[in-house]
Parts: structure tokens; C-alpha cells; sequence
């Protein structure tokens, strides 16, 4: 073969050049790993560890799912908040027609005779009086209703409140399964509950068993979300559009 008279590309010159390319970014690398050092240090190498564990010790992996986590479950949180506000905006609904000669039903219910009153509602009761004690002259029946933590809502499917409320609370799910009743969907609420405590105390949501990542927990409990948002008769889509980013995140963490 006739040479063009251009001097050929041989190994020892790529190897020339990756060296100089190796020697450029060796600082960078360098950053990279005091980076995690220090970001280690800050949130600290117990609440690191598990991630690190899970990602073979591979600190670029590590800070990968660590942030990932967070991602998935700022989505949660967008999601349960406004889950959380239809929820007992439809409970608030149900029972203001029920009891609608006072549609203050959440402060009537602990009145003498009220329908918190009775055995085993006490809890429930406690809760509104606390709420109530503390808006003090700001009470109003929507600053009481927003007051209310999420468990407080939950309780409401318990047997003993169910029953106390007179055993109408499952109208407002039309769409729900046949032979299904209120534990069915107090199970629900509960598990729900569960991943929005660990969320809020910004416990990870992105491993299987021990320390293997794995996603079915954070998709088993959206898909409880999404369970009782259909049983509502309300689209989860149309609902959540524009903030439902928790399968992305899920699918991101799969791929880690």
C-alpha cells in the first residue's frame, strides 16, 4: 500500500494523548471525590452507609440514588398534599349533608351528643378539641378542617368512628370494588399514611429488602393513591397532571 505522505496515527500516539487527557482531569476527578467527602460529612456516613451499600460502594452511584430519593419523594409529597385535600374535602362534603342542621359537624361531633362522643372515639374527639383550643377566636370550620392531620382523616374508616358517623362514609367512593367495606379502605389510608411518615421524615423510600434499591415499595403504596382517588370517581391523571413525576424518579432509580 502507497503511503499518502501524511504521517499515520499509532498507538503510542493515543496513548500520548489520553495520558494528557487523564493528567487535565485528574483535578476534576480529584473535586469529585472531595465532594463526596464532604457531602458525607454534612448529612452524615450513617444515614450514607445504606446507600453506599446498595451501590457497591461507588460514591458517584451513591450520590445518584441519595438524590434521586429526594426527587422521588419531593413527587410523593406534591401528590399526597393534594390527595390529602380531596380526601377531606369529601369526607367535609359527605358529612355536611348528613348532618346538615349544623354543617359545623367536626366541632358538633364533640359536643354532648355528638357522634365522637361515644366509646372508643375518643382519640378523634381529642384531636378536634386540641385544634380547636388552639385557633381560639380564629376559629373558623375550614381552619379546623385544614388543621387536621392526615391520620385524624384516616381514623374516620376505623370501625368505631365509621360506625359513630352512621356507616355512610363509603358513598363517597362510587367507583368502589363489590364486597369491599371500610376496612378495606382504612388498610389503604394506613399504608398511604406509612410512606407519607417516611417521607416527612425524609426516610428512603427507594430500597427493596435490605439494602438492595428496589422501587415496588414507593409503586405498591402510589398505586394505593391512585386506588382511592378511582374509587372517588375522579381521574388520577387528569388530577395529578403536571406533578405526577413518581414513576420518572421510580424508573431512574430502576436504571441506577
Amino acid at each position: 500500500m502507497q503511503s499518502s505522505g501524511k504521517p499515520g496515527i499509532t498507538l503510542q500516539m493515543y496513548d500520548n494523548y489520553f495520558n494528557e487527557i487523564a493528567i487535565k482531569i485528574a483535578p476534576f476527578l480529584n473535586w469529585l471525590s472531595m465532594r463526596y467527602i464532604e457531602f458525607e460529612t454534612l448529612i452524615s456516613p450513617q444515614r450514607l452507609n445504606r446507600y453506599k451499600i446498595a451501590c457497591n460502594n461507588n460514591t458517584r452511584k451513591t450520590l445518584s440514588l441519595y438524590r434521586a430519593n429526594i426527587r422521588m419523594s419531593q413527587a410523593f409529597l406534591a401528590v399526597l398534599g393534594i390527595f390529602e385535600v380531596v380526601l377531606r374535602n369529601k369526607i367535609d362534603l359527605h358529612y355536611k349533608i348528613q348532618f346538615s342542621s349544623n354543617p359545623e359537624w367536626l366541632l358538633a361531633s364533640t359536643m354532648p351528643g355528638g357522634f365522637l362522643t361515644r366509646n372508643g372515639c375518643q382519640n378523634s374527639l381529642n384531636k378536634i378539641s386540641r385544634k380547636y383550643a388552639d385557633l381560639g377566636a380564629n376559629y373558623t370550620h375550614d381552619k379546623l378542617l385544614s388543621e387536621l392531620s392526615f391520620g385524624f382523616w384516616k381514623f374516620m374508616f376505623a370501625g368505631r368512628q365509621f360506625q359513630a358517623g352512621g356507616s355512610t362514609l363509603l358513598t363517597i367512593f362510587p367507583n368502589l370494588p363489590p364486597h369491599r367495606n371500610q376496612s378495606f379502605i382504612y388498610q389503604k389510608l394506613d399504608k398511604i399514611n406509612s410512606i407519607r411518615n417516611r417521607v416527612a421524615h425524609h426516610e428512603p423510600i427507594c430500597f427493596g429488602a435490605g439494602n438492595v434499591i428496589g422501587t415496588v415499595y414507593a409503586r405498591s403504596h402510589f398505586q394505593e393513591i391512585i386506588d382511592i382517588i378511582t374509587y372517588m370517581g375522579v381521574s388520577s391523571q387528569q388530577l395529578f397532571y403536571g406533578i405526577d413525576g413518581v414513576f420518572k424518579e421510580a424508573n431512574f432509580i430502576d436504571a441506577i
